[in-house]
């Protein structure tokens, strides 16, 4: 108790934080938890945050990252974030760099800053303050249709021409004219950057494959049909729909043609590929929402819901839902499995979705209806609207996609302003929790220096012990027993002939061991790590890397 007398006394009243996991008061029936806590610090990352439980030696909470850097949010187009989501319309700033007629573009956020390029507006690139909306810098790229993506510093954009620029300060690396802004928002994957080009009046799409850091050309295609949606990169495939066309799936390496679906009558128009366990869902100009075999190309269902009307949006997708509106007056939520229908509102939308924290987002828009739309957000559960917020935007309405990150959503509407709604920057902080059978008291502390300024404690219930987390999916990483005491099993699967390593890392990213290193056969492996006996209880990394993956997995030593 004195501890929490002391701490309580240093706090500053400027900050706060909130613990969401565990809840206070509740009974668990497993040892394993998850401790989540939502950290608020005058819109800056604070120094570390740390976690006490029943008064044991602090350990360090890594922070999520929950950045949207790409068009809906990552590589596979899921629209998902795991931040916390504002529950009311209260608009936290507006920028002024948007135009009044098809403002399309993503906001996508990545340290701190909104990247935004204006479709109709300047045809410039924005980089913004994620905070203020204050200009950091921009860039004047010409007339660009979808998101940017930014990875490893970098930002990639189609636009005139195919620009690469520093991140942080929108300095030119290189640029190509080969790809432009009818090749979709560029994929950056392993190292390499797919994106393309299309001729409406031949009906014809070239895609290429560059070099990430240097520009120079890889490989390219041409294919019959126009793209007008963004490619998706998958698993060594990437995914082309084209309008008037078929889904082509090309050899990430090579290029080569895979294989190519000709289900959709009319094509895709807007709607990309999103990827989720081998499935690839999306909506076509024939009004199908259908699910595909991403290895075969064939499809496994097919629903009209919207009969006599296209569908643009590209279905955000979590937990087995698939959330998109209609070009007429309908918003959907199907059941990814087989596509019947969970819930559906009236809505009308261009652009596609936003999900986090149990909301969904989206803008209202389509062609020539209201000289007016709203911003809306839905109970994700059941449909019901938890807050909607009217703009001046035209008749085009809002066709842009929103963002979701460190508590805030971003929008581009077509009344000249890019919104951000919420309060302020809310960071979240996670990691794995072992508790102990009967009461448990938790404290969460966040530091600026060595000054605890906010913090929170609970308390809870634990019944039954032995429950462990799910093991990792990605190449079947797992470790047991977990907790463990002198020695720990790890095992794994990789999928063919490979260089892999094999290491450990605390908390704070220090290396702490290489368990292998090398070239490793295909194939199931286990390996026991039996660390030194000096080495400090607490939470520790296994991470395994190979094959272009990465995967990791917690273990506390005890």
């Amino acid at each position: 108790m004195l501890f929490v007398t002391l701490l309580t006394a240093a706090l500053i009243s400027a900050t706060s934080l909130s613990i969401t996991e565990p809840v206070d008061g509740e009974t668990y029936n497993g040892d394993w938890l998850t401790v989540r806590a939502i950290v608020e610090n005058n819109n800056e990352v604070p120094d570390y945050v740390q976690h006490s439980l029943n008064g044991q030696p602090v350990l360090q909470i890594p922070r999520l990252d929950t950045d949207w850097y790409t068009y809906m949010q990552n590589d596979l187009h899921h629209g998902f974030s795991e931040s916390p989501a504002p529950m009311d319309s209260t608009v936290l700033w507006t920028a002024p760099v948007t135009g009044d007629y098809h403002e399309f573009p993503t906001p996508v956020i990545v340290g701190g800053i909104v990247y935004y390029p204006s479709n109709y507006g300047t045809d410039s690139l924005y980089a913004l303050d994620a905070a203020t909306g204050e200009l950091i810098w921009k860039y004047r790229t010409g007339y660009t249709d979808d998101a940017v993506t930014v990875k490893d510093g970098y930002l990639y954009t189609a636009s005139d021409s195919l620009w690469c620029l520093d991140a942080l300060t929108g300095e030119r690396i290189w640029a190509t004219a080969a790809a432009d802004a009818d090749g979709s928002t560029p994929a950056v994957v392993n190292g390499r950057v797919y994106c393309g080009r299309a001729s409406y009046t031949q009906s014809t799409s070239y895609i290429y494959c560059f070099n990430a850091a240097t520009g120079t050309e890889i490989w390219s295609q041409t294919l019959s049909g126009y793209t007008a949606s963004c490619l998706t990169v998958w698993n060594g495939f990437v995914f082309i729909p084209t309008y008037t066309g078929p889904l082509y799936a090309l050899d990430a390496n090579s290029g080569s043609v895979i294989w190519v679906n000709t289900d959709s009558y009319g094509g895709y128009w807007d709607s990309s590929p999103v990827v989720v366990d081998n499935v690839i869902y999306i909506s076509g100009d024939d009004s199908k929402t259908r699910s595909i075999n991403a290895i075969t190309g064939i499809t496994v269902w097919e629903v009209d819901i919207t009969p006599g009307t296209y569908i643009s949006a590209t279905p955000a997708y979590h937990e087995g839902r698939l959330y998109f509106g209609d070009q007429v007056d309908t918003y959907h939520c199907l059941d990814a499995s087989d596509g019947s229908t969970i819930w559906s509102v009236p809505g009308v939308q261009h652009g596609s979705s936003g999900i986090a924290d149990g909301v969904v987002f989206y803008g209202e828009g389509s062609n020539y209806y209201d000289e007016s739309a709203r911003v809306m957000a839905l109970n994700s559960e059941t449909g019901q609207e938890i807050w909607s917020y009217l703009t001046d935007s035209g008749p085009y309405g809002i066709v842009s996609c929103p963002a979701i990150t460190d508590g805030v959503m971003y929008i581009a509407a077509t009344d000249g302003n890019l919104y951000a709604f919420g309060t302020g920057l809310k960071y979240t902080y996670r990691d794995d929790l072992f508790a102990q059978v009967g009461a448990n008291e938790l404290i969460v502390t966040s530091f600026d220096g060595a000054v605890a300024v906010a913090a929170d404690t609970i308390n809870f219930t634990v019944t039954g012990t032995g429950i462990n987390p799910e093991p990792s999916c990605l190449l079947a990483l797992c470790a047991s027993p977990n907790p463990f005491s002198s020695s720990l099993s790890i095992s794994y699967s990789i999928p063919e002939f490979a260089e892999a390593e094999l290491s450990v890392y605390d908390l704070s990213g220090r290396l702490v061991e290489i368990l292998e290193m090398g070239s490793t056969a295909s194939g199931e492996h286990i390996r026991t790590w039996t660390p030194e006996p000096s080495l400090p209880d607490g939470c520790y990394l296994i991470v395994l890397d190979t094959c272009g993956e990465r995967a990791v997995r917690r273990c506390v030593k005890l």
